[in-house]
């Protein structure tokens, strides 16, 4: 048995203190599992040309001359009409009450700066917030932690198939998401349980699956692909040590709850 009970985590889009644009930095922590690759199931999406169904989210806010955003989360878009994208994405990702959401994708040109007298540190610049699509949230779920956003883009974006069914302990999976800043990552795992709970103690509790495909930090609302190319699940937080550098497990929304969610939306 363990001697350290493992932190549970949400990847909450938190503002940020100063009036900065988010900073870059590379993955810290986590285990060989990031280092995992399927080449099959890597081929098989690049084939598909799925990438583009990923989406980034932030948040912004304006106090007066003050203008702040939230750390990155994450997205996938399961439906288009027109230039119209709808996309699943965590429920705490976009919880914001007087925040604009901003969505980027694969080819939004991630522009930086450098703050000054901090040489090592690179922000976001204006320029790159400023190309970002506005989206609105047109439903967040009272069972688990999912929201529905929805935005519109002068792009041609994939859109991404729901599987039929949940997929099962022993499953591969591949996770897609920002995590700490490094765009649309895709990492490797499989389901190592049935469903049971999570995020009780964070406001949003969610009925998850666990699995090692690695995530952090922006990695939130992000897609779990199975297989078959299909939306098998979304990613709400993980588990971590106690010092929150190494990566235990993650967890994902399986897809039965995904529907569940979209039955219950009352769609314009």
């Amino acid at each position: 048995m363990r001697s350290r009970k493992p932190i549970c985590i949400i990847f909450a889009a938190l503002m940020l203190a100063a009036a900065f644009p988010i900073i870059l930095s590379g993955c810290s922590g986590g285990r060989d599992s990031r280092d995992v690759v399927y080449d099959d199931m890597k081929a098989a999406f690049e084939q598909a040309d799925l990438l583009t169904a990923n989406i980034g989210i932030f948040t912004k806010t304006e106090q007066g001359d003050t203008v702040t955003y939230g750390e990155c989360g994450s997205g996938v878009i399961f439906e288009r009409h027109d230039g119209t994208y709808y996309a699943l994405t965590a429920a705490h990702v976009v919880s914001t009450e007087d925040g604009q959401l901003l969505v980027f994708t694969v080819n939004t040109e991630m522009k930086t700066d450098v703050i000054p007298g901090l040489d090592d540190l690179n922000v976001l610049s204006p320029d790159t917030y400023e190309a970002m699509y506005t989206a609105e949230v047109m439903y967040v779920s009272q069972r688990d932690d999912l929201a529905v956003i929805r935005f519109s883009a002068d792009e041609d974006l994939s859109v991404m198939e729901l599987a039929d069914s949940d997929p099962k302990k022993g499953d591969r999976i591949m996770c897609v998401g920002n995590p700490q800043n490094q765009w649309f990552a895709v990492s490797y795992g499989t389901v190592t349980s049935g469903i049971e709970k999570f995020g009780q103690a964070h406001g949003f509790p969610s009925n998850v699956m666990r699995h090692s495909a690695y995530i952090q930090v922006g990695s939130s609302g992000g897609a779990a692909i199975g297989e078959q190319m299909q939306l098998v699940g979304i990613t709400p937080g993980a588990s971590l040590s106690p010092d929150g550098k190494t990566f235990r497990y993650g967890v994902l929304i399986p897809v039965s709850e995904i529907r569940l969610c979209l039955d219950e939306w009352d769609r314009p």
